[in-house]
Formats: C-alpha cells, structure tokens, sequence
C-alpha cells in the first residue's frame, strides 16, 4: 500500500524571514523534484520551437515569486500556506496552497464557524458534504469536504474551521482549499488536518492579525 506524507509551512510574510528565502526553496524544490525536470529536460525535441522552460534550480525560485506575490495581495488577517502531498517518498501534488484566515471569535459561540464552512452545504456542491472533528494540541475544529462544481469545473471544496486557544486570547481560524481530481480528494482532508495542526502548534510564535468579530469574510 502506498504511504502518503505532506510538508507545509507558511509563506514568509513581508520583512526580514523572507530573506534568502528564494533561495532555500530554489534548493528545496531542486531536491524534490529535480529528477523529474531533468528527465523532461533530457526528452524536450531538439526541433521544437520553443527552448525547455525550466533551467536546473529555476523551478523553485518561479515558485517561490508566485507565493510571494500572492500572499502580498492578502489581507492583514490572512497567510498563505504552502505544501507538497508525498507518494512513496515522491513529491505528487506540488504546489499545494492553502488560505487561512483569523478571526476574532465572537464570545460564547462557535456555531457560526459551522454556517463558514459549509458543514450543511454550499452552493455549488454536488453532494453532501462529509464531516469531519480535528482536536489539535491547543483546540478543537472542524473539516469540510465536498464535491463541487464551478466555472472551472469539477472540483473538491475542503473549507475548515479551528478555535485556536491562546493564553493572550482566543483567535478562530478559517481554512480554505481546493482538490483537483478525485484522486488528490481522497487524500486531501489529512493533509488539510496537518496544516491545522501546524497553525495550533506555531500559534505563540505567529503574529497573528486577526479581524475583528462579525467581520464579513
């Protein structure tokens, strides 16, 4: 049986921690995937018109100013979290991105996470949703799946939801990603619990910005 493992982290935002960090994933991603651009290097057709995109190590660094960019266009109360999906060691999803967005939670109510995440249904889905409770280290959320059809097609919504505790203040975390492919949707709910286990378990060294209660989305 093929053994599925994962690697997030968030997105530097803007100031000094995203020094040199081009760089390190320029090397990150050379290492996971370097072969596989090598190999589709080495099969590129000596006649085709247009030379092969890819340098060695510029794979990573095109990745990297992709999420800069993104999570520059955020706002305050939102970061962006990348990862890779692993089969047998190999990387098979990459970039996977994920949105988490922190709210202050409205005090003695956390129903409302449920209403933000679709736990009954969203418009668009095409079955019902499947439900899911996460307890991490430092709170208790819930996950989200459902298959889903827009513009773009079909697709697998995962929308989740955490109240994180912290001794200076409880903040609730909103997480939102999407699934291409049936095959990355059966899998996708542990690799979304892990990202929600790593924002409970960065959550004191984390300079969260959240909005305020009752704030729209």
């Amino acid at each position: 049986m093929s053994e599925i493992s994962w690697a997030w982290d968030l997105v530097p935002a803007a100031g000094p921690d995203r020094a040199g960090w081009t760089d390190f994933m320029a090397k990150l991603l050379d290492e996971w995937v370097g072969e596989q651009v090598a190999a589709a290097r080495a099969a590129w057709p000596a006649d085709a018109t247009e030379a092969f995109p890819f340098s060695p190590g510029a794979v990573g660094s095109a990745v990297a100013r992709d999420l800069l960019e993104r999570a520059d266009g955020l706002p305050r109360n939102c970061r962006l979290i990348w990862g890779a999906g692993f089969v047998d060691d190999r990387v098979r999803w990459l970039p996977l991105l994920v949105l988490a967005e922190f709210r202050e939670p409205r005090p003695g109510d956390s129903g409302y996470l449920m209403a933000l995440v679709g736990a009954e249904g969203m418009p668009g889905d095409v079955r019902e949703p499947h439900v899911e409770y996460v307890s991490t280290e430092h709170g208790d959320g819930v996950r989200v799946l459902a298959l889903a059809e827009d513009d773009e097609g079909l697709h697998g919504r995962v929308h989740a939801a955490l109240r994180l505790e912290r001794p200076d203040g409880d903040v609730d975390v909103l997480f939102e990603t999407r699934a291409n492919g049936l095959e990355q949707l059966a899998v996708i709910g542990a690799g979304v619990e892990a990202v929600m286990h790593l924002i409970a378990e960065r959550s004191t060294e984390l300079n969260l910005v959240p909005s305020v209660a009752g704030s729209p989305a």
